[in-house]
């Protein structure tokens, strides 16, 4: 198996080189700082969602419980304490 290993790197020494690596360092922090700024901008992302998520359920639940009740055809059984012919019962006496 060494022998094998040092034939190998022997024969990948002889071969001439493909690319030249002078740029290498360069790309590898291009490709780095771009990663980067992906991760940040997802971040963001997330971020603008997450606010728009607790804006719309605040607007939401806001809105719902400030909405005027619109009266219904069942209007007439609902039970409103201050139309109660109980009320003046009670104020009589």
């Amino acid at each position: 198996m060494t022998r094998d290993l040092d034939e190998l790197l022997a024969r990948l020494a002889a071969t001439p080189v493909d690319r030249p690596l002078y740029a290498l360092e360069s790309q590898v922090w291009t490709r780095v700082d771009a990663l980067r700024t992906e991760r940040l901008m997802a971040q963001l992302r997330g971020g603008a969602v997450a606010v728009a998520l607790v804006a719309g359920l605040t607007a939401g639940g806001v809105g719902a419980v400030a909405s005027p009740r619109v009266p219904t055809e069942m209007s007439i059984f609902t039970v409103e304490a201050g139309l109660s012919p109980l009320l003046r019962l009670d104020a009589a006496s």
